[in-house]
């Protein structure tokens, strides 16, 4: 079995998205780094991957009203909105880890042995 998925990375090292590494910075940086970790997925998407480019459309446009005004000072409601935004839009995009299918050996039965 392959010990790596489709990025060549192994599989211990699996990719971390901003809204993960970021993790004890401010909020509406947390969430300015991860729409423009969107934004950058959404640029290089295949265009036929219409179901991914659907759901990263979704997330940018709720965030654009959210991230107006005075970002110094941020109404609790507001700040409520953006880490809400961010959990919800957490995993967009990541794909699911692909293996290469390799055959496997039939289960061999204890029990008739």
């Amino acid at each position: 079995m392959s010990d790596s998925n489709h990025d060549g990375d192994t599989i211990g090292h699996a990719h971390v998205n901003s809204s993960d590494a970021t993790i004890g910075q401010p909020l509406v940086l947390r969430v300015m780094q991860r729409k423009a970790e969107l934004e950058g997925i959404l640029w290089n998407l295949p265009e036929d991957d219409i179901a991914t480019r659907s759901a990263i459309d979704l997330a940018l446009a709720t965030i654009a009203p959210l991230l107006t005004g005075d970002l110094a000072h941020i109404p609790a409601v507001v700040n409520a909105d953006l880490n809400r935004w961010l959990e919800r839009n957490k995993h967009v995009a990541e794909s699911a880890v692909s293996f290469t299918a390799e055959p496997v050996e039939a289960p061999v039965d204890v029990a008739a042995t």
